[in-house]
């Protein structure tokens, strides 16, 4: 199974924001999310027609970005869960960002660091042969990564959490246990014109 964040140096109401512009730019416009309405199968919508995201309450300075990860897409404009084009808009906009990517499988990882718009820093790693458990080994350097900045909730799905306005993905377990900062997470959805209704 892999996993891709986003974490942004800013408040969560700037990054919220900055989500929605993003996404306006596009055609989308922010919606109502319930559960009827909600997806319950993995590739269910498309993400050129549905946007589904969790934002994090900032945790050590940094707000974090839970993005559906199992989109329909017939052809996709990106590669991997996350969305490089909102990660430099974000840094443009509010603040400096971290994406990462991780497919732990395939011994895969990447990380790029974006300052005013622009990558300043990034890595990938993949090897799927050398489990190394020696700390220094390269395949950590994520680890290290995460664990200097202070990032939380790290492997944590979009689907994994739980609230009033999601229904339950076929088989992945939601949970609030263990999310920190749960109680401070704010639900975004938002759709392609003209079908959203105003929420």
């Amino acid at each position: 199974m892999g996993f891709a964040h986003i974490y942004v140096k800013a408040p969560p109401e700037a990054v919220e924001k900055a989500v929605e512009a993003y996404l306006s730019a596009k055609g989308f416009r922010r919606t109502a999310m319930t559960p009827d309405r909600h997806p319950t199968r993995m590739q269910q919508i498309h993400e050129g027609q549905m946007r589904l995201y969790w934002l994090s309450p900032p945790l050590n300075g940094w707000t974090g970005i839970f993005e559906f990860r199992y989109y329909s897409n017939e052809q996709r404009n990106r590669w991997g869960y996350s969305d490089e084009h909102l990660a430099l808009a974000l840094s443009k906009d509010v603040g400096e960002v971290f994406r990462f990517e991780v497919l732990d499988g395939r011994g895969f990882w990447l990380y790029a660091r974006y300052r005013d718009g622009a990558e300043v820093e990034g890595k990938a790693y993949e090897d799927v042969f050398d489990r190394s458990l020696d700390p220094s080994h390269p395949r950590y350097e994520l680890n290290r990564i995460i664990d200097r900045e202070g990032l939380r909730n790290v492997g944590l799905g979009y689907e994994h959490v739980p609230g009033p306005q999601v229904a339950p993905i076929e088989k992945v377990p939601q949970s609030s246990e263990g999310i920190e900062g749960y109680e401070g997470f704010r639900h975004l959805a938002f759709v392609r014109e003209p079908e959203a209704p105003k929420p």
